[in-house]
């Protein structure tokens, strides 16, 4: 992916950050002011440290620190000299049933279980119970997967008619071209659905 836009940015000491809003669904794209209210809103927010190898550190800070990820989020669009993320498709799928019956589901995955009602009978008569449960996500960034949304920042002197934009940020790059962080934030709850990491981006 690369752009030369204005850019949904953050600049911070050590590390920067970009977001990246997911596309409304299809027959959403002119939604009503309460729809706009209510939509759900994802992006794809990167982590990109300046060091080369100072990923480990910057996921340390992230983890450690409550509120880290949220307070470093860009507010507004800046301009980009070159934008450079590397398209990209991860899956991950793991059992979950160790964290569901931590969660104190213990009966479906017992011998006293007995789901034939959810499914259609087979005419065996046989008990159904639920021996795994799988979880899969599958990531994938490319130019049509994502899209920047605008937004527009001024300042108001009280007192004054003069309404007055702040002089604009000087333009940066972001050219994730070494290990980097991503979350998948919900923006109406600051929501974390999804994290991940990108060690090679040349692969």
């Amino acid at each position: 992916m690369q752009r030369w836009s204005s850019q949904f940015i953050a600049v911070h000491k050590g590390f920067k950050v970009l977001k990246l809003r997911y596309q409304m669904a299809q027959g959403q794209d002119n939604p009503s002011h309460a729809d706009r209210n209510k939509r759900t809103q994802f992006s794809m927010c990167i982590f990109l440290p300046d060091a080369f190898d100072g990923l480990p550190n910057l996921v340390d800070t992230i983890a450690s620190q409550p509120g880290f990820l949220h307070r470093h989020l860009p507010k507004r669009k800046i301009e980009v000299r070159e934008l450079r993320v590397p398209k990209f498709k991860l899956s991950f799928h793991s059992s979950v049933v160790a964290i569901l019956k931590k969660l104190e589901l213990q009966l479906p995955f017992s011998d006293q279980a007995d789901l034939s009602d959810m499914v259609e009978r087979d005419g065996s008569d046989l008990p159904l119970v639920l021996s795994d449960v799988i979880h899969k996500a599958v990531i994938e960034v490319n130019e049509e997967g994502t899209v920047a949304a605008a937004v527009s920042m001024m300042y108001v002197d009280i007192g004054s008619s003069v309404t007055r934009r702040p002089p604009p940020p000087p333009p940066v790059d972001f050219v994730a071209d070494h290990p980097f962080a991503y979350f998948i934030v919900e923006e109406a709850t600051d929501a974390v659905v999804f994290a991940g990491h990108v060690l090679d981006p040349s692969n």
